[in-house]
């Protein structure tokens, strides 16, 4: 039974790798069933959401369209990554308050709204650029509700010695829509301009919630609501130190979501050769990341996948050809697919399931900070001194998430 974790747990004496090995040959871990109704539900789910999610990643070309520069790109990107960092505790509260079905609803409608909106406002940049920076707050909030109760109801689903692995085929969704939505959304864009690449973002999500409307939401909120819930979450000292990975993977993340379409757009390469390679790459790694955690600990695979998701940014230096794009991206791809499983599970396996949300908050806002700061900075980057130094920058930031992880290390608390 998983427990609550407090700040006095940091130093157990236990060795972490020691209690990952343990865990692993637990009687119990492939007997634990993972594909229940439920879980193949959320999976379609997933796919569907993150299929709509796709297709916004060829918003900065919209925005090129209108006469934006990379700057305007940035800030545009950065208002949506900023919005879901301040909505975060709320929203994380809100997840083990309701439950994780009831946000997941409120997430998707403001996601199609917010969609549907895009195709009543036609003019310039500069007379656009108020109401294109609500409609991106409005759509941070819809995104963060939504991931947080899907990976929240994840962990719920596949609580115990397979987290890891519900996880990671959990996450193969995320990466199979985002491969697919931008190829969708290119052909949209070619016959039916914008305005289609909207209409079909939200007809994504809202397909996706219906395959949420048969599924059992087994969470069941407490009769009394602990006060600063989420602050008390934030202080465990494991939580707020995974959280500073998660900022730097968000960080070189923005490069990813916001400069790889306009990049490719540059060299007068098709973009969706990219998407496609960093979401194949994901795709194999979450499929076989699990077995390598099971054989090796999470506590390894995370400083190799922070590793090899650079030398993926470093290799955008080099790109000029389509063979070129297809490795750049399966290799960051592959260091994704490896490091953001790896990171949820081994922070939130020892949490009871009344604050999985507040912690899968916390994580997944410190990626979303991090996605803020790099479109931010990223962009203006960017107008400077040209897409190399972007992509430079990303790579630092994911090497600077490795030299922090290996510090911090030995004080996150094994896994029972």
């Amino acid at each position: 039974m998983a427990r609550a974790i407090t700040g006095d747990e940091s130093e157990t004496g236990i060795s972490p790798c020691a209690a990952e090995k343990k865990l692993r040959h637990r009687p119990d871990f492939q007997k634990t069933p993972l594909f229940t109704k439920e879980f193949i539900l959320l999976l379609h789910s997933g796919l569907l959401l993150t299929t709509g999610f796709g297709t916004f990643y060829l918003f900065p070309l919209y925005i090129l369209n209108l006469g934006g520069s990379k700057s305007d790109i940035g800030i545009l990107m950065a208002a949506m990554s900023l919005s879901a960092v301040l909505v975060r505790p709320w929203i994380s509260e809100l997840v083990d308050r309701i439950g994780r079905k009831g946000s997941m609803a409120m997430g998707t409608f403001l996601l199609v709204s917010v969609s549907i909106a895009h195709i009543f406002f036609k003019d310039t940049i500069d007379n656009l650029f108020p109401v294109l920076l609500l409609l991106r707050i409005l759509f941070g909030t819809g995104t963060a509700l939504s991931i947080i109760a899907s990976f929240t109801l994840v962990t719920d689903l596949a609580a115990g010695p397979r987290l890891n692995e519900g996880l990671g085929i959990f996450g193969i969704m995320p990466m199979l829509g985002i491969a697919a939505g931008p190829v969708i959304g290119e052909r949209i864009i070619h016959y039916w301009g914008f305005d289609g690449m909207f209409l079909t973002g939200a007809f994504f999500f809202s397909v996706s919630f219906l395959f949420m409307i048969p599924l059992k939401d087994r969470f069941r909120p407490p009769a009394v609501r602990e006060r600063g819930g989420f602050m008390k979450a934030l202080r465990i000292p494991a939580v707020w130190r995974m959280s500073l990975i998660c900022l730097c993977f968000g960080t070189a993340f923005a490069a990813h979501g916001g400069f790889a379409a306009p990049f490719a757009k540059s060299l007068h390469l098709p973009v969706s050769v990219y998407f496609g390679a960093y979401s194949a790459a994901a795709v194999l790694s979450r499929l076989f990341g699990s077995r390598l955690a099971e054989r090796f600990g999470e506590m390894r695979i995370i400083p190799a996948a922070l590793i090899i998701a650079g030398i993926g940014f470093l290799s955008f230096l080099y790109t000029d050809s389509i063979p070129d794009m297809i490795f750049t991206g399966f290799v960051a791809g592959l260091g994704h697919g490896l490091l953001f499983p790896s990171l949820i599970a081994l922070t939130i396996r020892p949490v009871a399931a009344i604050d999985r949300g507040k912690v899968t908050g916390i994580l997944t806002g410190g990626f979303d900070s991090g996605m803020f700061i790099g479109s931010f900075i990223l962009g203006h980057i960017g107008e400077y001194f040209g897409f190399p130094m972007i992509f430079t920058a990303a790579a630092a930031a994911l090497f600077t998430g490795l030299l922090i992880f290996l510090k911090i290390k030995h004080s996150i608390p094994p896994a029972e």
